[in-house]
C-alpha cells in the first residue's frame, strides 16, 4: 500500500522510467514534501482496520442530511468532473460518480489519507493524482478544500485547465448547503467521535467492525474505554489474522473463528452479505457472544440508512 501511495504521487509510468536509466536512483529527491502523507499511511497501516479490509469506512449519520448533501453535488457538477465526494477525517459521507464506473477502494483510501494531512487542511488545492487500480500510468487532476474545520469536499477531474471550474462548483456546493443549515449540520456531525460500543445497546461489548459486502464499505465503534493503546493494537492484528484465515486461500471459507487468549477474547463471523469482527470483555461465555452478536446485527440492520451510503448520487 505504501508503494501504491508512492505510485500515486508518480505513477508507475514514470517510476519504472526512472529506475531504467538509474537504478540506484535516491527517490526521496522526487517525494520531497509528501513524507508526512507516506508517515501517516505507514501510522493508519497500524491502528486503522479499513485498509485490510478493503472497503471504505463511512460517517454514522442522518440518513437525509447524508441524502441533501448528495443531491446538492449533484446538482451543481459541470461537465468536467468526473467524482466528487465529501469525506470527514477518513470517513465517507457521500460519493458522486458515473453510473457505469466507480474508484476502487483502494484508489479512495491513498486520496482521502492524502486529503486529511496536513498539507491540505487549509486552502484550495489543485494536484495531479495517480489512481494505480483506475490507471497507473496518468494521473486525473483532483481538487481540495475543507467547507468546514473537518469536512473536505473533494472534486476530481480529468481536464487540468479546470480549477476555476472547481472552484466555482465548490462556491455553488457551499451556498447551497448554506440555505436550510446544512453545512453546519455536516460539521456536527463531522465533529461528533465514533460511536461508544455502548451505543449499540448491548453490554461486554469493547469494540467491533461491520462490513457491508454489497456496498463495500464499513463501519466501526471507538474502543471501551478500558481498553488501552496496546490491547487496541493487539485487537486489530487480531482481526486481521482471523480474516486472513476467513477469506484467503481456502476452497470452502471459514464461516466464524471464536479466538480466546490470556487477553484477548474476539469473534469473526462471515455470512455472504457481510463480516463482523467483534471483541468482549473475557467473562462472556461463548452463547453470550452469540446473543451480543445476533443484538449488535439487529441494531445495524435498523440504522442501515445512517450507518452506510446506500444510494450514492450518479449520473
Amino acid at each position: 500500500l505504501v508503494h501504491s501511495q508512492i505510485v500515486s504521487i508518480l505513477t508507475s509510468a514514470q517510476l519504472t522510467k526512472i529506475f531504467e536509466q538509474r537504478s540506484n536512483f535516491d527517490l526521496r529527491q522526487l517525494l520531497g514534501g509528501t513524507e508526512g502523507i507516506i508517515d501517516q499511511l505507514v501510522d493508519r497501516l497500524d491502528t486503522d482496520l479499513s485498509f485490510a479490509l478493503g472497503s471504505l469506512d463511512t460517517l454514522w449519520m442522518r440518513y437525509r442530511l447524508r441524502e441533501r448533501v448528495g443531491k446538492t453535488l449533484l446538482s451543481h457538477r459541470p461537465k468536467s468532473l468526473l467524482y466528487a465526494m465529501v469525506i470527514a477525517d477518513m470517513k465517507l459521507v457521500t460519493l458522486v460518480r458515473p453510473r457505469k464506473h466507480s474508484l476502487h477502494p483502494a484508489d479512495l483510501h491513498l486520496l482521502f489519507n492524502m486529503a486529511t494531512s496536513t498539507t491540505f487542511v487549509t486552502g484550495e488545492h489543485w494536484t495531479p493524482v495517480c489512481f494505480p487500480k483506475f490507471n497507473d500510468q496518468g494521473f486525473l487532476h483532483v481538487y481540495i478544500n475543507y467547507i468546514t474545520p473537518k469536512v473536505a469536499l473533494i472534486l476530481v477531474s480529468a481536464d487540468r485547465d479546470s480549477f476555476f471550474t472547481m472552484t466555482q462548483c465548490r462556491e455553488n456546493v457551499c451556498r447551497d448547503l448554506a440555505i436550510d443549515d446544512a453545512l453546519q449540520r455536516l460539521e456536527d456531525a463531522a465533529a461528533q467521535r465514533a460511536l461508544h460500543p455502548h451505543e449499540l445497546g448491548v453490554t461486554g461489548l469493547l469494540q467491533l467492525y461491520y462490513r457491508h459486502k454489497t456496498l463495500i464499505q464499513h463501519f466501526g465503534t471507538r474502543f471501551a474505554d478500558t481498553v488501552d493503546d496496546a490491547q487496541q493494537r493487539r485487537i486489530i492484528n487480531t482481526y486481521k489474522r482471523l480474516r486472513l484465515h476467513m477469506t484467503k486461500g481456502t476452497q470452502k471459507p471459514l464461516r466464524i473463528i471464536y479466538y480466546k487468549s490470556d487477553a484477548d477474547t474476539v469473534l469473526a463471523w462471515q455470512s455472504s452479505t457481510f463480516e463482523l469482527y467483534v471483541a468482549v470483555v473475557p467473562s462472556i461465555s461463548v452463547k453470550g457472544i452469540i446473543r451480543l452478536v445476533n443484538s449488535v446485527l439487529e441494531w445495524i440492520k435498523q440504522e442501515e440508512d445512517h450507518l452506510f451510503v446506500v444510494n450514492a448520487p450518479s449520473y
